[in-house]
């Protein structure tokens, strides 16, 4: 469910503003964090947008860029 949103959001990203290489970059940083969760071990709380970020920055071991967290932000929204 995380990995459709994530493309979907990238695919957005692509098709809309072929300029903002800032938020591309964040949609290819939160994919490589994603695919370290174990999804059939982990639940993803996909309705909190501070868990989905905790979660993250647990993975990454340093925060979030601001990019990263509005990235989050639709992730949780979409």
């Amino acid at each position: 469910m995380i990995q459709a949103k994530i493309l979907f959001i990238e695919q957005e990203i692509v098709n809309n503003s072929k300029d903002n290489w800032e938020k591309l970059e964040a949609v290819n940083s939160i994919k490589s964090l994603i695919k370290q969760i174990d999804l059939n071990a982990e639940v993803v709380p996909l309705e909190n947008v501070k868990k989905v970020r905790n979660l993250l920055e647990s993975l990454k071991e340093d925060s979030l860029t601001k990019q990263e967290v509005l990235i989050v932000k639709e992730l949780v929204k979409f």
